[in-house]
């Protein structure tokens, strides 16, 4: 990789963002030729991890009210860095755009994909390793009264939330990520190991056949297959951001066939059913967004992460307040082991890493449940600062026990609210009982982060938003380097259409011209949601360089562009697998339609071909179309 060259096309994109409107009253030119100077003499290394740290350092004065000065910089008498200075000074005085111009100009690179080397690699397989060797059993946790307490409150909840499901009722499917066994999509359908735990709970006869006939006709085929005792996970390391790798899971494919059924299962459940309705999420993110914006303005909600939340879910957590049937069926489609890239197998405590379809559903609901057990305690068992917290809210208190007073549950004022809003490990509670549900979640062996937590002052970030005093300061992040390769016309577009909704078309202007020159190509403007395209009004029309031809049988002009196609094979004859597949990608999750957000596009593009048809997710390209601009 030629790193002068990539980081030509950064730097100019960095330089357009420093000299942007927005920025100039807190950017001076002196910024900008430090900046240059740094760049080139330190590398890629300035942008993805010596600038952010200014960014941090701000966002960890906004949680803790304590300026700490950033490391690799030279300091002002206050503590703030002589570089980007001035914008930092009015940030820490409480100016919302000057908020934005400091986390927007350093983190704007934090997220960047670079190549690893094998020590970094090794220093995150063993941090894996170490985290599931040190969690904790539910017999530890229930040494103190108050994991004792959450424990039970936990799995009351869980248990009224679940007990109308029934968890072997399910729509399973293939999913189109990589397995443990690396088969192929086409070959998913057909090609089975045996596992005694999945068949026990999920009988093959009943969930990867059609019918009897199918069953029947390939009795043979599920004869053959090869038995095995334990299951055994692939752990995987895909490219993240700057810090490292991110670590997932591939599992089996039969395993993961069901665990698909199993979280369309719980999804449904969650969504619906009245104390999670709305509450826990998993399709809509602005929920969590609005509350952030709204705590960030008011205070009245905090916003709490986890550290590795998923690996820190233990399998012994979920066995305790999960009800028996669903335990049950959770662990007839868990990998109890997983290979390591250098061959070691691990058995794993934690319930499930990432990768596996369980997890997302599972931890949130165990998130939920811990919180509002928390809450419930807090109000059982006040101490004197929670009631003093909540006297300062406006709440009457009409219950005396000795020399306490017990405040009753609903406030004077309406406005309060002792909801807990979860998706993923993005959580949102009322900032009364910020403190309350930190020390929840910690005394069931979760870690809280205390970097990216927010329980008090003016920042809140949740779902990928961030907000200051109710203003949107979220950083547009280039995720991968500006090349020019066909295959890069998508990122860069998507790129080019974050800094739009960001600044506006006119503000961005000379930054979607450093994108363009990058990509050596002019992306065409639609207001359709193109790939490799930039949506903007019809007024920013430049199909004038495109050719242009007239479709007679649409009646419509259409522009000859770089659209993203991908091609189709006939893998197998249809039969009864492909009546199988083709039934059970009819549908979305719980008979919803496919476009719906956490249905994967190829199986969207899959479940639109013939039976035996398959899309190759290899031959997904960048190719010369005609395509309608609008």
């Amino acid at each position: 990789m030629n790193i002068i060259g990539d980081l030509k096309s950064l730097l100019l994109l960095w330089e357009n963002l420093a000299r942007n409107r927005r920025y100039t009253a807190y950017v001076e030119e002196v910024d900008i030729l430090t900046f240059y100077a740094r760049a080139e003499h330190e590398g890629i290394t300035f942008l993805t991890q010596t600038l952010p740290r200014i960014g941090k350092a701000l966002d960890s004065y906004h949680s803790t009210n304590k300026w700490q000065a950033p490391e690799g910089f030279d300091m002002l008498l206050d503590g703030s860095p002589v570089f980007l200075g001035k914008a930092v000074r009015r940030a820490r005085e409480g100016e919302p755009l000057a908020v934005d111009c400091v986390r927007q100009l350093t983190l704007v690179f934090y997220k960047l994909e670079v190549d690893y080397d094998e020590a970094v690699e090794k220093t995150f397989i063993e941090a894996f390793k170490s985290t599931d060797k040190a969690l904790p059993s539910c017999r530890e946790i229930a040494t103190e009264r108050l994991g004792r307490t959450l424990l039970d409150r936990m799995r009351y909840y869980i248990t009224r939330i679940l007990c109308n499901t029934d968890p072997r009722d399910i729509r399973p499917c293939h999913g189109s990520g990589a397995t443990a066994c690396k088969t192929r999509n086409s070959d998913k359908w057909r090609k089975m190991d045996y596992y005694s735990q999945l068949d026990d709970v999920y009988p093959y006869s009943d969930h990867f056949f059609y019918s009897a006939t199918h069953l029947s006709d390939e009795m043979g085929q599920l004869e053959k297959s090869e038995t095995k005792s334990t299951p055994r996970a692939r752990v995987c390391l895909v490219p993240k951001d700057s810090r490292g790798p991110r670590i997932i899971s591939c599992e089996p494919s039969e395993l993961m066939f069901i665990q698909q059924g199993l979280m369309m299962k719980l999804y449904e459940c969650l969504e619906t059913q009245p104390l999670t309705a709305g509450f826990v999420n998993f399709t809509d993110q602005t929920i969590n967004r609005n509350l952030a914006r709204e705590g960030s303005l008011n205070g009245k909600w905090a916003t709490i992460d986890l550290s590795e939340a998923s690996d820190r879910v233990t399998l012994d957590l979920v066995s305790n307040v999960f009800p028996r049937d669903w335990v049950e069926c959770l662990l007839a489609c868990r990998s109890a082991e997983t290979l390591l890239p250098d061959g070691e197998v691990v058995t794993l405590n934690k319930f499930a890493p990432m990768g596996s379809s369980c997890c997302f559903p599972v931890e949130a609901l165990v998130f939920w449940a811990c919180a509002q057990a928390s809450i419930e305690e807090a109000w059982k068992h006040p101490d004197r600062d929670l009631l003093s917290r909540l006297s300062a809210e406006g709440f009457t208190s009409n219950k005396r026990h000795g020399d306490q007073l017990f405040p009753v549950l609903k406030p004077r004022d309406p406005s309060h609210r002792f909801e807990t809003f979860v998706y993923g490990d993005d959580i949102i509670i009322p900032s009364t009982f910020a403190e309350v549900v930190v020390n929840g979640l910690q005394a069931i062996g979760l870690v809280v982060n205390n970097e990216k937590s927010y329980l008090r002052g003016p920042f809140r970030e949740s779902c990928g938003g961030d907000y200051y005093l109710g203003v949107d300061v979220t950083p547009v992040r280039v995720r991968k380097y500006l090349g020019k390769s066909v295959t890069s016309a998508v990122t860069n577009a998507d790129l080019a259409n974050c800094f739009i909704a960001k600044f506006g078309e006119y503000f961005s202007l000379e930054l979607i011209q450093v994108i363009e020159e990058a990509q050596e190509y002019i992306f065409p403007r639609s207001e359709f949601q193109l790939p490799a395209a930039i949506r903007s009004s019809s007024r920013a029309c430049n199909d004038v360089h495109f050719l242009r031809k007239w479709n007679s049988k649409l009646q419509r002009f259409e522009h000859r562009v770089l659209t993203l196609t991908s091609s189709s094979s006939e893998e197998h004859e249809p039969d009864w697998f492909e009546l199988l597949r083709k039934e059970l990608q009819s549908k979305g999750p719980h008979g919803s339609r496919l476009e719906d957000p956490y249905v994967h596009p190829l199986r969207v593009m899959d479940a639109k071909l013939d039976p035996g048809y398959y899309t190759d997710p290899h031959s997904v390209r960048m190719k010369w179309a005609w395509v309608w601009l609008g």
